[in-house]
């Protein structure tokens, strides 16, 4: 029965949402989130200025109407000549939808960043959180190994030297390339999204010192033999300053934003830095060689830099940094360091919910187990025997017992 119940608890587990476990892992670099987050929110602040103009100035017209005109007449003119501007040339026609140009950059700005994340990002998330979850998993099995050197007899190889998986895994990304281009793109996107914007702020500054104004016909429709109504009144968009102004300082920020988008797109190959924090997880026992970016394009090198850049969210990496740290200074005072000693003062980091849920015990291999909870049914006699992995088989066995059902 207590297999029974353990395995009917692994099987329904799936199912359930796994609470806390590397939730907060980023699938954007601080580059290119900086990039997106500017280029986005400046044009957004752009256009609540522009219509914040329009509301206290009252209008964005100002035509020069007949002295013979009443106020009502006068604020028609303004009204039809304002309507009337799409149907000039081009230059006018910018002016008028100026803010409305700016929110389209805004939205063009943002597709890429949307593009990544429903593309990319899901696939990057999971095997993130599978690399770091291996990682703390090989810090806990190191520091069980010393914590049983000195008081278990039996063997310590059990439990503690497993297959190489985060190793094999973070290898097969070395020939394959599709999440560099994925990213690749997304770069692409951004830089030639930012040039087009700069050419169009680079044409619209130059056209406004000269195409603020223009005459505006009055003679149309029923008033077309109307001689008393003037044929055409010059008219004067009073909003150009304000609209060259911010121009103006949208072009200079999209200019200094286009380096930084060509190096989040050549930090993959260049720089290669980013790797070292993986030198301190290779000091542990139970841990083999890791591979390292080789200078060419593929995915270990993008992956690392996302490993980089969610290092915070590694549990264990504090604790692998005191124990190099530490080690450093004992070589360079000339002391001994005994770095198994001091894994046995170190304690261990969850990696789960099942971690959280069970307290560990000592017993003669490396994998700790855990006492039952309260209220839990009591493993039976015959089982007091049974060493974890012939658990996990019987287990996984129940399982598969259970799907076929």
């Amino acid at each position: 029965m207590a297999i029974a119940h353990v395995a009917t608890e692994y099987v329904f587990s799936d199912f359930l949402p796994n609470p806390a476990r590397y939730r907060s892992i980023r699938t954007e670099l601080a580059t290119d989130k900086l990039v997106t987050c500017v280029a986005v929110g400046l044009p957004l602040l752009l256009i609540s200025l522009a219509f914040a103009q329009e509301v206290s100035v009252g209008t964005q017209i100002s035509c020069f109407s007949p002295t013979n005109f009443s106020w009502r007449q006068a604020a028609y003119v303004d009204s039809f000549c304002w309507a009337a501007v799409h149907t000039h040339t081009l230059p006018l026609w910018l002016h008028k939808f100026f803010p409305y140009v700016l929110l389209l950059v805004a939205v063009l700005m943002y597709s890429p960043a949307l593009f990544w994340r429903f593309s990319a990002a899901p696939l990057l998330q999971s095997d993130l959180a599978f690399i770091m979850e291996e990682l703390d998993r090989c810090y806990n099995r190191a520091v069980t190994l010393a914590k049983h050197l000195s008081s278990s007899t039996s063997d310590l190889s059990e439990g503690c030297f497993n297959y190489p998986l985060v190793e094999r895994f973070l290898m097969t990304k070395r020939n394959g390339r599709s999440l560099l281009l994925y990213y690749l793109l997304c770069r692409a996107l951004t830089l030639f999204t930012l040039l087009c914007a700069c050419v169009y702020l680079g044409y619209y500054l130059r056209l406004a010192s000269v195409t603020d104004e223009f005459g505006c016909s009055l003679r149309v429709g029923l008033l077309l033999s109307d001689l008393s109504v003037p044929e055409k009144v010059q008219c004067k968009l009073i909003a150009v300053g304000v609209f060259s102004l911010l121009s103006m300082v949208n072009l200079i920020v999209f200019v200094a934003l286009m380096p930084v988008v060509i190096y989040s797109s050549l930090r993959p190959l260049f720089c290669q830095g980013y790797a070292r924090f993986l030198e301190t997880y290779q000091s542990l026992p139970t841990m083999s060689v890791l591979p390292t970016p080789a200078g060419q394009w593929d995915d270990l090198s993008l992956y690392l830099l996302f490993l980089e850049e969610n290092i915070s969210e590694l549990k264990s990496y504090k604790y692998i940094k005191v124990l190099e740290l530490l080690r450093r200074r004992g070589q360079c005072a000339g002391e001994d360091f005994d770095s198994m000693g001091l894994l046995q003062t170190l304690c261990l980091v969850k990696t789960d919910a099942v971690d959280g849920l069970k307290t560990p015990k000592k017993t003669n291999n490396c994998e700790p187990s855990s006492i039952p909870a309260e209220g839990s049914v009591e493993q039976p006699a015959e089982m007091k025997g049974t060493t974890h992995s012939q658990v996990h088989s019987q287990v996984h066995s129940q399982k598969a017992v259970l799907l076929s059902v």
